[in-house]
């Protein structure tokens, strides 16, 4: 794929992670400097990000805070804190745009957020969205012949993003995908990723919960969960993997012996039955 078809796709996933209230607008792909705009009904501020030929250097990237009312020292004071933000791009990561701004900038449109002249330069303003009565970890793990669909990628990545899930999807074959959250965004997971179409998927495990996690820590573990995103249970934390060891790698970092999940579905350890 060419950069631009890869800045496509990520202009397509930020669209996919804003709130009902938010709207995005682009300039015609293809064409550099590749310009997006991000407004919001419940916020006088907007986002505005240029994209220029050499992306994903972060020298080619450029984001602004306005507001039609913002003044000379407002202005300095965001741009003050978007020169912050920006030492959080990652150009080897996938999607850098993407995690930029859903991470670090999106969360500014939040109807409360003030101007940074109260507020240190690394934080949004945003006081602390009220959050659900604590519900233990579930997990579940989806398995199917294959995950090579940029398409159902894509997908998986928004979506984890609007249920606020951690976890992993494994392209290839087989597809793998596991996640962590809440029994009611697992179950929402499952019901939409099967509404797809897939070769042979099976439900290895069904949400259920998981006594080692720790409901804090996986607060912590949420993008953009401290400035308030998605209602305080911020925007996930979703990794694509392109082989079993490393899947194997990533449940074992969760918890000692979480791997065997995935043996015991034939995967990493045994013949794979789907």
């Amino acid at each position: 794929m060419s950069v631009q078809d890869d800045l496509d796709t990520e202009i397509e996933l930020i669209a996919s992670s804003l709130l009902p209230a938010e709207n995005l607008e682009s300039s015609p792909s293809g064409i550099w400097p590749r310009t997006i705009g991000i407004t919001s009904t419940d916020s006088d501020l907007s986002l505005h990000a240029s994209i220029s030929e050499g992306y994903p250097s972060k020298d080619a990237i450029g984001v602004e805070v306005k507001s039609p009312s913002m003044g000379r020292d407002e202005a300095s004071r965001w741009q003050a804190l978007v020169k912050d933000k920006m030492e959080e791009w990652k150009e080897e990561e996938d999607y850098p745009l993407y995690q930029l701004l859903t991470t670090h900038f999106l969360s500014i449109l939040a109807p409360s957020t003030s101007s940074p002249s109260t507020q240190s330069p690394t934080k949004s303003g945003r006081p602390e969205a009220p959050q659900d009565s604590p519900s233990k970890p579930h997990h579940c793990l989806l398995i199917s012949h294959h995950l090579l669909s940029s398409t159902k990628r894509k997908d998986l990545i928004s979506l984890s993003s609007k249920l606020s899930l951690i976890g992993f999807s494994k392209t290839g074959h087989p597809g793998i995908m596991y996640s962590i959250g809440r029994e009611e965004d697992l179950e929402e997971w499952i019901r939409e990723v099967k509404s797809w179409n897939w070769l042979a998927l099976r439900i290895r495990i069904s949400p259920e919960t998981i006594a080692e996690e720790k409901q804090d820590l996986l607060n912590d573990e949420s993008k953009g969960k401290e400035k308030g995103a998605r209602g305080g249970k911020g925007r996930g934390d979703w990794t694509e993997l392109e082989k079993i060891n490393e899947a194997l790698d990533w449940l074992r970092t969760r918890g000692e012996g979480r791997e065997k999940i995935l043996i015991d579905a034939g995967v990493g350890g045994g013949r794979l039955e789907v």
